[in-house]
């Protein structure tokens, strides 16, 4: 890798070096296979779920199960009998990949031009949908720009929220798309829901790559605020159409049903005054994709942000966190009574603590008529924030990051009866599994909370000589 590229301030490429490093340090478990280098040759078929990891993964062959992939760049051009989930700073599906089942990926640049009989997930800076790319499910999308060239096909319904949308492609059903830019050029099967918002003529796009310098590398071109549609654009069904200038006339020639237009509901903070009846939407029947949507993003930056701070743990103070999460292993019940107990009388404490702080404040400033309060509110207290804003972050962040840990010795130990622990596998399938079960309803909710508790519960089991 390149030294320019390992100091980019890039989350995608982090947690694409995080996977990297984690690949490059597994072997062969008796549940999946761990393929040695970066390639899967033409003529080798695994019938397998295979992780794979490296600087530049090329994927040839044949796997008969799920494929976990991760490098500086990912090159797809054979076929995967399963789901596939794949992080990079690049990552490309040629014409002849095949994926036979869903598609999970994240990176800053994604190329799609193969075939893929599920849904597509992806998150990127930029995400193409090629002229040959076929997704006979679903496409959900989250991130910058997304562009669908002429000849790709969408089989059922295409969600996207990003900044700018340019949709040559065919969507069978129906489209839903929230953005700030929209170029509609190919045809959509059914109905059509499109929010530009409020556009302000006066806003230079370009600042986007001003304040992110890297984002040039994948975006060539940063479209102006708006909708625009060309003739060769067709809809199906009726169209709504959301922004704060009505442009709904160039639709009525393309569109089979009605067009709807509707301004963006007034907020009150531009408003200055509260909501009232004339602001009131009709009932959003689409109300429940939109949420699935929030959902699926908020998963994906859960992912990513424990990956990248569990990563730089277990970098920075590996033997510490190794013995944390060995205490919660061995004892995980009594992980759980501790951690309630110290999250109980850590929220007392949050209360009680800044109270007494100013009345000690008050009485040294009577007593010492003002000379020791610089000393008393300047150092004691910048050291007793920044002790509560520890507390809240080993709390709601490190604690999940331990219990994720502790999560994924178990399944490698009983489930894929791993002989040699690996760390960083440990991390990554703790993290993965405990992102996806918070996705469940009611489950996931306790997930979180159970999570808090064991790992803030193994902090004090791992304590030295501590009385019990």
């Amino acid at each position: 890798m390149h030294k320019d590229r390992n100091n980019r301030v890039n989350i995608l490429v982090i947690i694409s070096m995080v996977f990297t490093l984690l690949m490059g340090t597994v072997g062969t478990a008796q549940a999946a296979e761990f393929p040695k280098g970066e390639t899967i040759p033409s003529d080798v078929t695994i019938d397998d779920d295979v992780f794979i990891g490296g600087q530049d993964v090329v994927i040839d062959g044949t796997i008969n199960g799920i494929l976990f992939a991760a490098g500086q760049s990912v090159e797809m051009n054979g076929t995967i009998n399963g789901d596939a989930i794949i992080g990079g700073e690049r990552v490309v599906l040629s014409n002849s990949a095949v994926i036979d089942g869903n598609l999970f990926v994240g990176a800053a640049e994604i190329v799609v031009n193969g075939t893929v009989t599920g849904t597509i997930f992806g998150g990127s800076a930029s995400m193409v949908l090629g002229g040959e790319a076929n997704v006979s499910r679903n496409f959900f999308y989250g991130g910058f720009s997304l562009t669908t060239e002429d000849g790709s096909q969408v089989g059922k319904d295409l969600l996207a929220g990003n900044y700018q949308s340019v949709l040559s492609g065919d969507v069978v059903r129906d489209l839903n798309v929230g953005a700030a830019a929209v170029q509609l050029n190919g045809s959509i099967g059914r109905d059509v829901m499109i929010e530009i918002g409020e556009t302000d003529s006066k806003e230079d796009p370009s600042q986007y790559l001003q304040f992110n310098p890297y984002l040039n590398q994948y975006v060539t071109e940063i479209l102006e605020p708006g909708v625009s549609v060309t003739d060769e654009a067709q809809i199906g069904g009726k169209l709504v159409y959301t922004s704060n200038v009505d442009k709904s006339a160039q639709f009525e020639d393309i569109t089979e049903g009605s067009v709807i237009y509707q301004t963006p509901v007034p907020s009150e903070s531009r408003t200055g005054k509260r909501y009232s009846s004339e602001y009131v939407k009709p009932f959003n029947r689409n109300f429940g994709v939109s949420m699935v949507q929030v959902s699926l993003v908020n998963s994906v930056r859960r992912f990513l942000k424990l990956m990248a701070i569990g990563a730089l743990l277990l970098w920075l103070l590996r033997k510490p966190l190794l013995k944390i999460v060995e205490a919660a292993y061995a004892q995980p019940m009594k992980s759980v009574g501790y951690g309630f107990i110290i999250v109980a009388v850590g929220f007392l404490a949050v209360l009680i603590v800044p109270l007494v702080f100013v009345m000690v404040g008050v009485l040294i400033g009577f007593v010492s008529l003002g000379s020791l309060l610089y000393v008393w509110f300047g150092l004691v207290g910048t050291t007793l924030t920044l002790a509560a804003m520890l507390f809240f972050f080993a709390v709601f962040t490190i604690s999940k990051i331990i219990a994720a840990i502790m999560f994924g010795k178990w399944m490698m130990k009983a489930v894929f009866k791993e002989k040699k622990e690996k760390i960083w596998l440990n991390l990554l399938v703790g993290v993965f599994l405990y992102t996806l079960i918070r996705l469940i309803p009611i489950i996931g909710w306790l997930a979180g909370p159970a999570a808090t508790l064991i790992g803030t519960g193994a902090f004090w089991l791992a304590l030295p000589n501590k009385k019990e």
